[in-house]
């Protein structure tokens, strides 16, 4: 799960904590939050691609 913006939440009503932005593993937030920044349009569950080197660019650099 990607935030694509800072959260804040209350967890208790009382005090408010603020998730960072950035890509976090499942189960790595609570459930709620998970569900508040869902429900505010800022998660994204697209990874970031990691870069690879074509055969044809290996072969060139050999």
């Amino acid at each position: 799960m990607i935030l694509k913006q800072d959260l804040k939440w209350s967890p208790d009503g009382m005090r408010v904590e603020i998730i960072r932005s950035g890509e976090y593993e499942d189960k790595e937030l609570p459930e709620r939050v998970r569900e508040i920044a869902t429900a505010a349009g800022i998660v994204s569950d697209k990874r970031t691609p990691v870069a690879r080197v074509s055969d044809k660019a290996k072969k060139q650099h050999s």
